[in-house]
């Protein structure tokens, strides 16, 4: 995200106890950003934007920079919600996610998912990007992809031998004003 410059606002989407809107700010990466929660954590960094799950509540090209870390795959509808981080973002989206092409791809996820969500209490639907068709819908929205880092060294040792495989990130950069 260092190349981005500094961003003026941002809205973290999914954004948990809020560490990471917090080490954006303090990097001087982001002037001001906002994270969004459905709902809100016992402990929290920075006080979150409670929403319904379906609509950001932020009007059209609000945001400068609107981001996801491992959150689309949990949306009821992931498309909806790239659909409304477009809306929202005003130059970028940066997503940090995860893909896969076979069906052991697909289990792996799915275990990895459960593992890591179940102590926070988030449900694991299991909704993952299947080969690239997120980016396809982004691009529909009017975002090209700027960078994408596939695999993504997510995990060391045996672990990201495993999984960064099912890994990405990805910046996309609006293509029309």
């Amino acid at each position: 995200m260092r190349d981005l410059g500094p961003v003026a606002t941002a809205v973290d989407v999914g954004a948990g106890e809020g560490w990471y809107a917090q080490s954006l700010m303090v990097d001087g990466l982001v002037a001001h950003c906002t994270p969004v929660e459905l709902t809100r954590r016992a402990l929290t960094v920075v006080e979150p934007v409670l929403y319904d799950g379906k609509r950001l509540p932020f009007s059209e090209r609000s945001a400068e920079l609107v981001y996801a870390v491992d959150v689309v795959h949990h949306a009821n509808d992931p498309r909806e919600l790239l659909t409304e981080m477009a809306r929202v973002a005003d130059r970028f989206i940066v997503l940090k996610d995860h893909t896969y092409a076979s069906a052991l791809g697909r289990v792996t996820l799915a275990v990895m998912d459960e593992l890591g969500n179940r102590r926070f209490g988030i449900e694991s639907p299991g909704r993952y990007q299947r080969g690239w068709d997120w980016l396809d819908h982004l691009a529909d929205a009017g975002f090209g992809v700027r960078q994408l880092i596939h695999p993504a060294s997510c995990h060391s040792g045996i672990l990201g031998a495993l999984t960064n495989r099912l890994q990405f990130v990805a910046v996309f950069e609006r293509v029309n004003s």
